[in-house]
C-alpha cells in the first residue's frame, strides 16, 4: 500500500525496542499506535577529552559517536562535544552510568533528560501537538507540526473520562473493603469482589464499551490497580487496561517506582506510577496537579513541557519548568549539565544579613478594617527575572562591568547576554495574561473554568520558577539569582509603600508581592488609579484584587498583641470571601470544625462594614454554641470529626505514644502497609484515637478534645470581631529595611 496522511493530535508517547510508539488521535476520532524510529543521545564535551578513547568507547557501547560544538551554559563559550547515539531508548540509561563511571559527570551533558522528551524535541511531535503524519504501515515516515503550543486557541479533540474508585470515603488500604465502582457518562456501576474473575471481566467490558481516553481512579496507583493486577496474576486472567490489548495478566500496564521525599519541609510519598498505553490513567490522589488544575490544566502542561500527560500528572511543577529549561538549552545549542556543579560563593555573617533576607514583610496590628483595598503584583518574581535579565548565568558576569546593578547586595545582572531563565518564561507570562484575559471576557460558564483551570497551570509554572533558582539540585539554579530577585522583589514592594502613602492612603499591610491600604472614602476607582500609578513608576504591573467591606487581620495565638502576617479574613465588595491561615484551611481540620467556621464566614460576609460586623456579635457566639451542643448530643456523624495526620517517618521510628502513634501501630497490625509521607484518618475516641476506616460504631468520641476545637475554632474569628482594636497601623516586621 503507498504512504498514507493522518491529520489529527499526538495523544501519547512511550519508548518501544526500536523507537517510540506515538499514539495518534485521528480527527476521525480514532487512536491508533504508530511506530517511529528514534534513538536518544548524550553528550561529553571537554577540552580534556581524547577523541580516540571515545571511540573506543563508542563501539564498547554500541553507540554511534559524531564529533560537534556545544555552549557552555556559565561561560557562554563554545566547547567541543560528541554526541553518542544509544541503540535503543531502554539502552539510555545504562550507557549513561557507564559513561559517567569512565569519563567522570562533570564531562557529561543533556544525559538525563528522558527519550519521550529527547524525541519531542527532535521531532517537534510534542504531547497534544496537531500534526499531519505521512505513514507507511503503521510507520511515521514524516510530519508536519500545525500548530504551537503557545496558541491560546489551538483546536482540542473531544475527550472521555472514566473513573474507577472504592466505595465510601479514606484510602480503601486503611478500611474494610468496600464495593468497586465504575462510573461514566453519569451512570455508576457497582462491582462485587466476591467472585475476582467476574469483577476481572465486568471491568474490561465496561472499559470497552465507553473506551475513554482518561481512566481517573481515586488510590488506583497505591491500592486499587496493583490489588486488581494481583488478582489477574493468580486467576491468570489478560487485564488489559489500556487500548494495546496485550493478553498478559498485567496487559499494558507500565509500573515505575513508588518513593517518599521532603518537599517544603514536609514528607511527600508518592505511590508507585501505574501507566497506560493508549489511554491515560490518572490518579486524583496521586496528583497534586491534576487536584489543581484538571484535566485542561495537565494537557497544557504536557504541551509546554515535551512531557506526556501520565508523567506530567505524577510530577511537580518544578519538573515541568526544568524541562522547559532544557528545552530552551537544546534550542540555543547550550549544553545541558547532568548534575549540578555550581556552588554557591562565599559569604560571610554580614554578607548573608544584606542578601538572605527573602520577601519583605510588614506585621500589622490584629484588627478589624473597613474600605480596604488589596492591590497584588502579577506574577512579581518571574516578571523580575524577566525584566531584569536575572538567570544563574547572567548574575555578576564577567563581560559586563557594571552590569545592571541590583539593589542593596552589590551584584549585576548581565546587560549583554539573555539568560536561559527569563528566555523560558516570558512567553509564560504572556500566555497566562491572555488566558486570564479570555476567563474574565467568556459567558459560557464551563468554557471559562476551562481557561482558569489553564492559566492556574501556568501559574504554578511560574510560582516553582523561582523557587527552582535557589533549590540546591536544580541544574540552572543558583542562590545568588535566587537572593537577586528577592532584592528586587523588596525595592519594588517598598516603592509600592511609598507611592501609596504619598498619595495619601494608609498602608496596613505588605506581603512579598501583596499590599493592603485604605484610605477614608476612597472608591474602587481610586484604588484602580493607584494601581496604575504604582504600575507606572515602578514598571510592575499592579492590579487591584478586591475592596474589602471589611478585613481581619488574625492575631498570634501565643501573642495575642502580634498578628502573623499570612493570617487574615475579609469579605470583598462583591461578597467573595477570603481566608488565609485559619483551620478551614488546614487540611488535619475535622469537616464538623472547618463546616463551623465555613458557616460563620457567610453570615460574616452579609456586613457591610465592622459595625454590621460587631452587631452579630451575639449571633455568631450562638452559632458556635449550637454545634457544641449538636457534638455534645451524638448528632455528629464519626465521619465528619475525623482527624488526617502525615507520617514524617516510617511506621517502626515512631517511639512516643502520642494517638497518631497508636492510630499507625494499629494500622500496622492489620496488614495495612504505611510509608514515611502516608496519610492516616482517625477518630479522637475512648481517651486515644482510632482508625476511622475500621469504626464498629461502638466508639466514644473524646467530646471534651472535639468541643475544644469547635470554641478554639470559632473564637479564631469571633474573637477578632468583638475587639477594640479596629483601628491600627502597620507595623515593619524584621525583614523591613530602609533605603
Amino acid at each position: 500500500m503507498p504512504p498514507s496522511a493522518l491529520t489529527g493530535w499526538v495523544f501519547d508517547v512511550i519508548p518501544d525496542a526500536n523507537g517510540m510508539t506515538v499514539w495518534f488521535r485521528t480527527d476521525a476520532g480514532e487512536t491508533v499506535p504508530l511506530s517511529a524510529p528514534f534513538r536518544p543521545s548524550f553528550v561529553l564535551a571537554g577540552k580534556h577529552l581524547k577523541e580516540t578513547t571515545l571511540k573506543v568507547a563508542s563501539a564498547r557501547w554500541n553507540c554511534s559517536l559524531a564529533r560537534g560544538e556545544g555552549v557552555g551554559f556559565y561561560s557562554g563559550k563554545t566547547v567541543p562535544a560528541w554526541t553518542f547515539t544509544v541503540a535503543a531508548p531502554a539502552l539510555l540509561g545504562t550507557v549513561v552510568r557507564k559513561a559517567e563511571k569512565t569519563f567522570g559527570s562533570e564531562s557529561l551533558y543533556n544525559a538525563d533528560i528522558a527519550p519521550e522528551q529527547q524525541f519531542a524535541y527532535a521531532s517537534g511531535l510534542y504531547p497534544f501537538a496537531r500534526a499531519e503524519v505521512e505513514v507507511d504501515g503503521g510507520t511515521i515516515l514524516s510530519s508536519r507540526i500545525l500548530d504551537s503550543p503557545w496558541n491560546v486557541d489551538a483546536p482540542r479533540p473531544i475527550l472521555s473520562t472514566a473513573l474507577l474508585r472504592m466505595e465510601g470515603t479514606g484510602h480503601p488500604g486503611q478500611r474494610r473493603v468496600r464495593p468497586l465502582e465504575f462510573v461514566a457518562d453519569g451512570r455508576t456501576h457497582t462491582l462485587q469482589w466476591e467472585d475476582g474473575a467476574d469483577l476481572l471481566r465486568d471491568v474490561l467490558r465496561l472499559l470497552r464499551k465507553e473506551d475513554p481516553d482518561l481512566l481517573l481512579t481515586e488510590y488506583g496507583d497505591d491500592w486499587l490497580l496493583p490489588r486488581l493486577l494481583a488478582l489477574a496474576g493468580r486467576l491468570r486472567i489478560p487485564f488489559p487496561l489500556g487500548r494495546s490489548r496485550r493478553t498478559e495478566p498485567e496487559g499494558d500496564v507500565r509500573r515505575a517506582r513508588e518513593r517518599s521525599y521532603m518537599s517544603y519541609g514536609r514528607v511527600i510519598f508518592r505511590a508507585a506510577p501505574h501507566l497506560l498505553s493508549g489511554r491515560w490513567h490518572v490518579d486524583a490522589r496521586n496528583s497534586f496537579l491534576f487536584g489543581e488544575t484538571g484535566l485542561p490544566g495537565l494537557v497544557e502542561l504536557s504541551r509546554l513541557s515535551g512531557i506526556p500527560l501520565q508523567r506530567v500528572a505524577r510530577t511537580s511543577p518544578g519538573t515541568a519548568i526544568s524541562a522547559m529549561q532544557v528545552a530552551t538549552a537544546l534550542r540555543r545549542g547550550i549544553l545541558v549539565p547532568y548534575k549540578k556543579r555550581e556552588p554557591e560563593e562565599f559569604k560571610s555573617g554580614l554578607d548573608l544579613v544584606v542578601t538572605d533576607k527573602g520577601g519583605l514583610t510588614y506585621l500589622p496590628r490584629p484588627g478589624l478594617h473597613e474600605n480596604v483595598g488589596e492591590l497584588d503584583f502579577a506574577s512579581m518574581y518571574p516578571s523580575l527575572m524577566d525584566r531584569y535579565n536575572i538567570s544563574p548565568e547572567t548574575i555578576h558576569c564577567s563581560c559586563c562591568r557594571p552590569g545592571l546593578p541590583v539593589p542593596e547586595i552589590g551584584t549585576h545582572t548581565c546587560r549583554k547576554r539573555r539568560g536561559l531563565v527569563p528566555d523560558t518564561i516570558a512567553p509564560i507570562i504572556v500566555k497566562r495574561r491572555l488566558l486570564k484575559e479570555r476567563q474574565k471576557a467568556e459567558a459560557d460558564p464551563s468554557v471559562r473554568d476551562t481557561f482558569k483551570k489553564r492559566q492556574t497551570a501556568l501559574k504554578w509554572l511560574l510560582v516553582v520558577c523561582f523557587g527552582f533558582l535557589g533549590y540546591r539540585n536544580a541544574r540552572f539554579g543558583r542562590i545568588e539569582a535566587h537572593e537577586a530577585t528577592t532584592a528586587w522583589g523588596r525595592e519594588k514592594l517598598l516603592s509600592a509603600k511609598e507611592i501609596a502613602e504619598r498619595e495619601g492612603f494608609r498602608f496596613l499591610h505588605g506581603l512579598t508581592d501583596a499590599v493592603w491600604v485604605k484610605r477614608d472614602g476612597a472608591t474602587e476607582e481610586d484604588y484602580r488609579q493607584l494601581g496604575e500609578r504604582i504600575t507606572e513608576e515602578t514598571g510592575m504591573p499592579i492590579a487591584l484584587e478586591g475592596v474589602y467591606r471589611w478585613v481581619a487581620f488574625l492575631p498570634s495565638k501565643r501573642n495575642p498583641t502580634v498578628a502573623v502576617p499570612n493570617r487574615f479574613a475579609g469579605t470583598f465588595s462583591t461578597g467573595e470571601i477570603k481566608v488565609r491561615g485559619i483551620a478551614l484551611r488546614r487540611s488535619d481540620t475535622p469537616a464538623f470544625v472547618a463546616t463551623l467556621q465555613r458557616t460563620l464566614l457567610e453570615r460574616m460576609a452579609k456586613a457591610g462594614g465592622i459595625g454590621e460586623l460587631q452587631a452579630m456579635i451575639p449571633e455568631l457566639r450562638q452559632t458556635v454554641e449550637e454545634a457544641v451542643a449538636e457534638l455534645r448530643d451524638g448528632r455528629v456523624s464519626p465521619e465528619r470529626l475525623v482527624v488526617a495526620r502525615r507520617l514524617s517517618k516510617a511506621p517502626e521510628e515512631y517511639v512516643a505514644n502520642t494517638v497518631a502513634a497508636k492510630v499507625t501501630r494499629e494500622l500496622c497490625g492489620r496488614g495495612v502497609i504505611l510509608r514515611p509521607g502516608s496519610k492516616i484518618r482517625f477518630l479522637l475516641a475512648d481517651h486515644g484515637g482510632r482508625a476511622a476506616g475500621f469504626l464498629d460504631g461502638n466508639e466514644v468520641p473524646d467530646v471534651a478534645r472535639y468541643e475544644e476545637m469547635l470554641r478554639e475554632a470559632g473564637q479564631e474569628l469571633v474573637g477578632i470581631v468583638d475587639t477594640r482594636q479596629t483601628k491600627a497601623d502597620a507595623l515593619p516586621s524584621c525583614a523591613t529595611y530602609r533605603r
